[in-house]
């Protein structure tokens, strides 16, 4: 048996084995080599045609136009991980025929189009069109030129006859490979495939918020212990296929806080890509709400591209660009300039809370009251943290440890001292003050220190980060004149 035919028995081979099921590649990671099935993807399709090297007198030679419905390459490479640390990819044949794509093609936004892996041709597939997966390029305007290659790839990276450009040496057929930075060196013929392991988290924690020089981690389970959103979503690809399913999470509001609306928020996923967000993205609400998703139509969402992925959800209408959409969250920061406010409380022991422990706590629904204020002929909902639930941690010896944050048990306020009508005095970062009695407000949620207004948080420069308000329905003692405070800093127990 001379070697040349084995070699191409091997071929086939090897061929057949990617051929078997659904299609797939074999593509290289840090880790090794990924399986990944070509049939989890959308299909994308058009049309184009290419152009060959010049004919003599320096005609052009134009192909026949085909019809080609295949997936993005860029889609294949990010289920993986992208290529983020690389400058090329190697697109390589199961006969070693390979091309190198710049890295900054693969988006689709060069006048080359959006590079694909087509499995039909003219609505042929399989065993009717044997050269697939292939590498096909769909420029906007159906027409693969020279000129279009040489401007998108550069010289280095364009294919020639001799010495002419030619579009149509770029297609390379039967593609079983994507290697970042390929060298060109032998692949093999079955390669040892590797699975994505999910990440180690210590202690259980899934996901770290970084607020200004508070650093916090979360478990699953307290993620899910925030407020939660669930809508509908549907996100559009760089290479305009659009992705619509349900989703689940905590607005992404809740987890950056009340910042201003320039500030920078850095995401970064599990393997160590990140982007930034200016927190006004988030704020918005005019066409949905961006959350940090975990479930997916109803299921958690695995590893990739989960656990958590930020996506924009409302009704059927809402779309995002998937460029938005974050993936395999691991750490959410808030950068530049942050003011640190806290809640100071005196009363048997003191106690203070910091800026994150407050807006974790009216980010969780078992901790929050919404009550209706109408000011000047407009009402308004306030939502915050019952004050009469803020109490119970200062009127005695008894209260949850520090740690815990905002955690509370009804039973920890004390209610026999509330019943002497003590005076709570709230206190303005100015000194204005209001005084209420305790037996007025003990397990009252009418009464509360809210932090968002209309949904949002409040504006710092008009109502302070917390105010204290009551509900309209609240009936006062007739000799009370009581009032609401901006820029609440303090709350003092008169025991």
């Amino acid at each position: 048996m001379n070697r040349q035919w084995l070699a191409g028995l091997l071929l086939v081979l090897a061929w057949a084995v990617l051929a078997v099921g659904s299609p797939a590649v074999y593509v290289k990671t840090e880790a090794g080599f990924v399986e990944v099935s070509l049939a989890d993807f959308p299909l994308i399709e058009g049309t184009v045609a290419y152009e060959g090297p010049a004919m003599d007198g320096g005609e052009a030679n134009w192909k026949s136009a085909n019809t080609y419905r295949g997936v993005s390459l860029l889609a294949v490479i990010e289920s993986v991980g992208g290529i983020a640390a690389a400058d090329s990819l190697g697109v390589v044949a199961v006969d070693g025929w390979y091309k190198m794509l710049p890295a900054s093609v693969l988006s689709g936004d060069t006048v080359a189009g959006v590079p694909i892996l087509a499995l039909e041709r003219n609505g042929e597939s399989g065993e009717d069109w044997e050269d697939g997966p292939m590498l096909v390029f769909l420029p906007d305007d159906e027409a693969f030129s020279n000129e279009d290659m040489l401007t998108a790839l550069g010289p280095e990276f364009s294919h020639y006859f001799g010495e002419e450009p030619s579009t149509t040496g770029m297609m390379v057929k039967g593609v079983a490979y994507l290697v970042p930075d390929y060298d060109g060196s032998a692949l093999p013929l079955q390669p040892e495939v590797v699975s994505l392991d999910e990440p180690s988290y210590p202690n259980g924690n899934v996901l770290t918020v970084v607020r200004g020089d508070d650093s916090r981690a979360y478990t699953m389970e307290e993620v899910e212990a925030f407020d939660t959103l669930a809508g509908q979503g549907t996100f559009t690809t760089s290479t305009n296929a659009e992705y619509a399913a349900s989703y689940v999470g905590v607005p992404m509001t809740t987890l950056i806080g009340n910042v201003n609306s320039d500030a920078t928020i850095r995401v970064t996923a599990a393997d160590g890509y990140s982007m930034n967000y200016e927190a006004e993205t988030f704020q918005d609400t005019s066409e949905g709400t961006w959350i940090l998703a975990y479930k997916e139509d109803g299921e958690y969402m695995p590893f990739d591209p989960g656990y958590f992925r930020i996506v924009r959800v409302g009704d059927e209408s809402t779309h995002f660009p998937s460029a938005l959409s974050a993936k395999m969250v691991v750490l959410i920061e808030v950068l530049g300039v942050y003011v640190d406010y806290s809640l100071e409380l005196s009363g048997a022991v003191d106690r203070t809370f910091s800026r994150s422990e407050l807006e974790e706590g009216v980010g969780c629904p078992c901790h929050v009251s919404t009550v209706t204020v109408t000011s000047k002929g407009v009402a308004s909902e306030y939502a915050g943290i019952p004050l009469w639930r803020l109490i119970a941690f200062v009127d005695d010896d008894v209260f949850p440890a520090a740690e815990l944050g905002l955690h509370y048990d009804e039973a920890d306020f004390n209610d026999a001292l509330a019943g002497t009508g003590y005076a709570i005095d709230l206190v303005a970062s100015d000194g204005y003050t209001q005084t209420v009695t305790s037996d007025l407000i003990a397990h009252n949620d009418l009464f509360i220190v809210a932090f968002k207004k209309d949904g949002v948080f409040m504006d710092p420069e008009s109502n302070g980060y917390m105010r204290f308000v009551f509900d309209d329905s609240v009936q006062l003692p007739e000799d009370s004149n009581l009032r609401s405070v901006k820029f609440l800093a303090e709350i003092l127990l008169g025991l």
